[in-house]
């Protein structure tokens, strides 16, 4: 399979996130299954060295009699109980392992049977919240690297994919030895690529293009991530299969790492909002709060859970249930500061919707009049195939209908704009002037749909094409194209339709910056040549444009290449005109003179 065509690698993305997606909600999903079955606790915790810190009161540790200070010895523990050791539980209760164990420097083995864990009487809430999060945080993350795929969306998808406030206990539990110590180096991953995609995030958001530093910390993070994976690896075979020291000394490690990257994300966040400017400034503002927050609280989770024993599980709970800021912040600024415009969804989502509706009522109705009401089942089968070819040959022309509708009630601003740009592109042919045409291919849809930027470059004579027409383009700006953008002037001339520039390497200097930074390159054709490109920015607020007004954009192209071919003609007609006057005047003069032509 080839990635050049964009529509493979479009199937590609989907699947990926969607395959990505499910494996996270069911791997955490599981958990959900505690509140029918509570999993076996032991009652006792470990540190990194495998030293027990706490043993709760009446447990079955405190009745084998365990105390705080023993040490649980991996080596003369049967390799599948080694796991479930250290976790110091089972996936149900009234399971049993036998695992070794030092007391006052004499070895002994012991058997636990493990007891249900103590939960709340909210726990069902609480774990219904924790899929609701997650599935929020999963959604919020695959619509964005969907909807506008780059290396800062597919870092935010993966931060909201390891972020999802579940536990994966029950992944690691639920599947019997050796599969624990797959699933945890799994997991293990997951966080890193979490951290890691954060740390992406942070580079990006808002910082287009990138400064030197910022690229070269980019292009370091697969070897970070890689770094990450590998500790993790050696840290979980070190704590769960081999124990003892120093692996107190890989845990603070553990939780050092990730304190220390997530106050280089806040740095990049903070150093990001100090340089923002205007609407830039107000878009990562709740931003930053948001990530603020819920990265402090992470860090306090994942201190507490290794070193503060016998907390109530409130504690915890209310700490994992926080991490809803982050999406909730997250999309109030997409909406409010559209970070993304999700109009483009809502109303093919509302479309499809009505449509489906309407199919579905239609059968419905004819299963009801002649299955039920008149008995003839035959008679009405035969009616909803006759309905089945009849919405196949209205389906266009439906579908075109309720898609103006949904357009015109809930979005009428952007109905507007297409509205208007259909208008233009069907007086541009009758345009009189060059000038008339710049305006409608340049200020027409900076108005209309609120682009930041949008410049024609018109060819001259001379081959060069020069900019005739701009808005948002400063006077620093490019003002004509030259060698470094043939290739792209190459593929316009071959191109169709608009050209999109989110997949082309083109400049990155020398044109404007933020949301007036090109996106969208729109070809003249006049005759099978290229005789002028348009280059539009996103709009105003960094919302990137969507198929709809692309197609609206396009549709200026035949309007634009029909109005060059007139005036063309006629400049060359009055340019004919010219010559013959100058020819019939030299003639004249000639004729005064009895000068003969040679």
């Amino acid at each position: 399979m080839s990635l050049s065509d964009p529509s493979k690698r479009a199937a590609l993305r989907t699947l990926a996130v969607v395959t990505l997606s499910l494996i996270v909600l069911v791997a955490g999903g599981l958990d959900f299954r505690r509140i029918w079955v509570p999993i076996g606790d032991f009652g006792y915790r470990l540190d990194g060295d495998d030293v027990v810190t706490y043993v709760a009161d009446s447990s079955p540790a405190a009745r084998a009699g365990m105390l705080v200070g023993d040490t649980v010895d991996l080596p003369s523990t049967p390799p599948q109980f080694r796991y479930y050791a250290i976790e110091s539980g089972t996936l149900e209760a009234g399971q049993s392992i036998t695992f070794g164990l030092k007391h006052d420097g004499h070895s002994r083995v012991v058997t636990l049977a493990s007891a249900p864990q103590a939960t709340e009487n909210y726990y069902a809430a609480y774990r219904v919240a924790v899929l609701g999060i997650a599935i929020l945080y999963v959604a919020l993350g695959a619509a964005l690297v969907l909807l506008r795929p780059s290396v800062m969306t597919w870092g935010f998808f993966l931060y909201c994919l390891a972020n999802a406030p579940f536990t994966f206990y029950s992944i690691g539990l639920f599947f019997p030895y050796p599969w624990p110590y797959i699933a945890y180096p799994i997991q293990w991953a997951l966080n890193s690529a979490g951290i890691v995609g954060l740390l992406v995030f942070a580079l990006c958001f808002l910082n287009d293009p990138l400064k030197r530093w910022r690229s070269s910390a980019l292009r370091a993070t697969p070897w970070l991530f890689t770094a990450l994976v590998a500790y993790g690896t050696y840290y979980t075979y070190l704590w769960g299969w081999v124990g003892g020291p120093p692996g107190e000394l890989f845990a603070r490690v553990y939780v050092a790492i990730p304190a220390l990257l997530l106050l280089a994300v806040m740095y990049l966040f903070i150093e990001t909002y100090v340089h923002a400017r205007g609407q830039d400034r107000q878009r990562i503002r709740w931003v930053v709060v948001a990530f603020g927050v819920n990265l402090a609280i992470q860090f306090a989770y994942n201190y507490l859970d290794i070193y503060w024993t016998g907390e109530p599980i409130w504690v915890a709970h209310v700490m994992q249930l926080s991490t809803v800021i982050v999406p909730l912040v997250f999309a109030y600024a997409v909406i409010r500061h559209r970070i993304i415009d999700v109009s483009f969804v809502v109303s093919r989502t509302l479309v499809f919707g009505i449509l489906t509706t309407i199919l579905v009522g239609a059968f419905s109705i004819i299963d009801w009049f002649f299955t039920d009401y008149l008995r003839l089942a035959r008679l009405g089968t035969i009616a909803e195939v006759g309905a089945v070819v009849a919405f196949g040959l209205w389906f266009n022309g439906l579908h075109r209908r309720v898609d103006s509708f949904i357009d015109a009630t809930f979005f009428r601003q952007r109905h507007k704009a297409e509205a208007q740009l259909a208008r233009g592109a069907a007086a541009l042919p009758l345009a009189p002037t060059t000038n008339a045409v710049a305006h409608f291919l340049v200020s027409e849809p900076v108005q209309a749909m609120l682009l930041a930027s949008a410049a024609l470059f018109r060819r001259n004579r001379d081959g060069i094409f020069v900019r005739e027409q701009s808005e948002g383009w400063s006077s620093d700006d490019i003002s004509r194209l030259g060698a470094e953008d043939d290739p792209l002037l190459m593929l316009a001339q071959t191109a169709h339709g608009p050209l999109s520039l989110y997949d082309l390497r083109w400049r990155t200097e020398a044109v404007p910056a933020g949301p007036a930074r090109p996106v969208l390159a729109l070809p003249i054709m006049v005759r099978r040549e290229l005789t002028a490109i348009v280059f539009f920015g996103s709009h105003l607020h960094g919302e990137g444009l969507d198929p709809d007004e692309i197609k609206a954009l396009a549709g200026l192209q035949i309007g634009a290449a029909a109005a060059y071919d007139h005036l063309d003609a006629e400049d060359l007609l009055r340019e004919n005109e010219s010559m013959k006057r100058q020819v019939a005047s030299l003639e004249v003069r000639l004729a005064q003179g009895n000068i003969q032509p040679a």
